[in-house]
């Protein structure tokens, strides 16, 4: 990415996925669609770590803040437009249904990457060959490599409200069936409407605290959901809302937010390194929330939202503990005056 430049990488991305998908139409064998697989996760993971430096090389220092909110609200109404998609072809049945929206997927990211191949150079992009460092420099980053393990509680207290809410709400908390529907809508409209005014806000204050912030609003709704099992039914459904909410804020709070802290934490020669590395933790946190929270909730039900809730208390501690190590440009957005 720091050779090459995160448009070409991300646009690559976008035909990865592209020809992962068209092969779908022509699998017949389970070798072929575990390759086939393969690429289309890999391109999906090579985008996610391109996506994140190529904001950094369009955006100003000062806005890059306000674009991965803005980003992430995107990001938000496809995945809403998508589900609705998926529900949609499911209910008809087709299999012609699912052989045109893999065609019609595969086309929009066919066109993504020619679109992005097409954009000027971003203004941003600094490339200083004279100044790249070996591949093995930010394993000697300790500050860097300390926030990242301490971290960890964030992307998995972000991913396992999607992985455990339609197990917990309905086995554990006996609530009906059909808020499922309703509270995943409302994180989504949440995230769409409200990124950008969140990122707003947090403007003025340093990213760290952001940070801090989300920990506590995310301890405090992974105990709410513990709370969910001895709330009386008549006020089961707005309690689990209400709870909802709340995780779905401090998601807000915090996905802008480190990814501005991550990119200005390295060299400008190395951040599409560090931004990979960063968007790499999220892969990791995507293979362990299932496991997490089928072991945990095997031992019982309220067990993974406890052991999140102090893994997160830990990992803002760590935060805060580790604000004055970073650069002053990471901590504080550089913004005009």
């Amino acid at each position: 990415m720091d050779r090459f430049g995160a448009r070409r990488l991300t646009a690559s991305s976008q035909f990865i996925e592209a020809i992962g998908l068209l092969g779908y139409l022509f699998v017949h064998t389970v070798p072929i669609l575990f390759l086939m697989a393969s690429l289309v996760t890999g391109g999906t993971r090579m985008f996610y770590a391109a996506r994140t430096a190529l904001v950094v090389e369009i955006a100003s220092p000062h806005q890059r803040d306000r674009w991965y909110g803005l980003s992430g609200a995107i990001r938000n109404v496809g995945l809403g437009m998508g589900g609705f998609l998926v529900g949609f072809v499911l209910t008809m049945n087709n299999p012609d249904l699912y052989r045109l929206l893999i065609g019609v997927s595969a086309l929009c990211y066919l066109v993504a990457g020619s679109l992005l191949l097409r954009l000027p150079e971003p203004r941003y992009r600094l490339v200083e060959q004279e100044t790249q460092a070996k591949s093995g420099a930010i394993l000697k980053d300790r500050v860097f490599l300390g926030f990242l393990t301490s971290y960890i509680a964030f992307p998995l207290c972000a991913l396992m409200l999607g992985t455990a809410l339609p197990v917990y709400i309905t086995e554990a908390a006996h609530a009906p069936a059909w808020i499922l529907g309703p509270a995943l809508i409302l994180n989504s409209l949440l995230v769409i409407g409200c990124q950008t005014l969140v990122v707003r806000f947090l403007e003025p204050h340093r990213r760290t605290r952001a940070l801090g912030a989300a920990a506590v609003v995310w301890c405090l709704s992974c105990s709410l959901f513990v709370l969910a099992l001895i709330i009386p039914g008549f006020l089961l459904v707005p309690y689990l809302l209400l709870v909802v909410a709340l995780h779905t804020l401090a998601s807000l709070l915090y996905t802008p937010t480190a990814s501005a802290l991550v990119a200005d934490l390295g060299p400008t020669a190395q951040r599409g390194r560090y931004l990979a590395t960063y968007e790499f933790s999220w892969g990791v946190a995507n293979a362990l929330t299932p496991v997490l929270f089928t072991v945990l909730y095997a031992v019982t039900p309220a067990l993974p939202w406890m052991v999140l809730a102090v893994m997160v208390a830990a990992s803002g501690m760590i935060t805060l503990w580790l604000e004055r190590r970073f650069p002053a440009q990471a901590v504080r957005a550089n913004r005009r005056t």
